[in-house]
């Protein structure tokens, strides 16, 4: 089979293209000579397997990373080009945004996981109708594309918060609806395939400024765990990075979780869960956000489409499960999280 450009970029010798210290270079010849080994394996597995420092082994995964990863951009740049704003999408609920430091981030590669159930497509859905506000209300005026690797679409739902949003937003779209591009992918070569061909050819016709992809897990998790599917991964982070930064979109990937012994892991989350795709998948994240249900509930008047009802002598309530939103790792956020609950209007904040 011919392997394409983008996964040679990951699979070939890259010592001698780095600007790193000639002790790294001779140690790494040991086995770890491409982008794909390297980044594949954890900081402390390379520090055992090349007998170097932890400091040695920063500046190697940094110089490797730098490498195949898009050039970064200053802040100085960015004010310069217009570029940097906006900087974030609203949730649509203040205490999220403001938790989040503006909402949603607008640039790179934003991770939602949790477990099945927990919310992630309901705030991917939401995100798909902010996304579509004018940027003086929070969001980028653009349209969506958003990719299903898991099942079907939920247009119900989204025709049912459609509803209840555009009566919350005068600001909007004419039609929500005609803004969120649908695309159905069966296995992990199409995704790649949709991503390196199909989806720049879309947003070079079309004003697109949120890519959802839900999920990234599914279609890898199918298939047998090998170098083959790793380097497919990085292949597929790769070009996400790049389509953000030519065409200035953000990307909300969604991902699955598996359990794991122990309460700490490499993750930075504690719990008995972690992300799914491993270190593989980590390493080319921007933004890591966990969303979990807990074991609080709230109560509210019932509106259309709720379940859970509870009947008072005065109103019919409602008991929603309240949800979490965690910060795993993000550049300017520390670890907290942020309480929010899933109604019929979509996703609300707990006052």
């Amino acid at each position: 089979m011919m392997e394409s450009k983008g996964s040679h970029k990951w699979t070939k010798n890259i010592l001698n293209e780095l600007d790193i210290n000639p002790k790294i270079v001779v140690c790494a010849k040991k086995g770890y000579v491409s982008a794909s080994s390297i980044l594949g394996a954890s900081h402390n597995e390379l520090e055992e397997k090349l007998g170097l420092s932890s400091f040695h082994i920063k500046n190697f995964i940094d110089a490797v990373t730098s490498h195949v990863l898009p050039k970064k951009t200053s802040a100085w740049d960015l004010s310069q080009t217009g570029e940097g704003d906006p900087k974030h999408i609203t949730l649509g609920c203040q205490n999220l945004d403001n938790f989040l430091g503006g909402g949603v981030p607008a640039q790179g590669i934003t991770e939602m996981t949790g477990q099945s159930g927990s919310g992630k497509t309901q705030i991917a859905l939401q995100l798909s109708l902010c996304a579509q506000l004018p940027p003086v209300a929070g969001g980028l005026g653009k349209g969506v594309a958003y990719i299903c690797t898991e099942s079907q679409f939920p247009t119900a739902r989204l025709q049912q918060m459609v509803k209840h949003f555009k009566a919350q937003h005068s600001k909007g779209p004419a039609s929500y609806t005609d803004g969120i591009f649908v695309h159905h992918i069966p296995d992990m070569d199409s995704l790649v395939d949709c991503v390196r061909y199909q989806l720049p050819c879309l947003l070079s016709q079309r004003p697109i400024g949120l890519v959802v992809l839900d999920s990234v897990a599914s279609p890898f998790r199918a298939e047998e765990s090998n170098m083959e599917n790793k380097n497919l991964l990085y292949t597929l982070g790769y070009q996400l990075h790049q389509l953000a930064a030519t065409y200035h979109i953000a990307i909300v990937a969604i991902n699955q979780v598996t359990s794991v012994i122990g309460n700490n892991n490499l993750y930075g989350h504690s719990g008995n869960v972690v992300p799914t795709l491993g270190l593989t998948w980590a390493n080319l994240v921007t933004t890591r956000l966990m969303i979990g249900r807990t074991d609080s509930h709230v109560q509210a008047e019932q509106t259309e489409g709720s379940r859970q009802v509870k009947k008072s002598s005065s109103k019919t309530i409602v008991e929603y499960n309240v949800r979490e939103l965690e910060v795993i790792f993000c550049p300017w956020l520390g670890k907290k999280s942020c309480p929010f609950v899933v109604t019929s209007k979509g996703i609300e904040d707990v006052e």
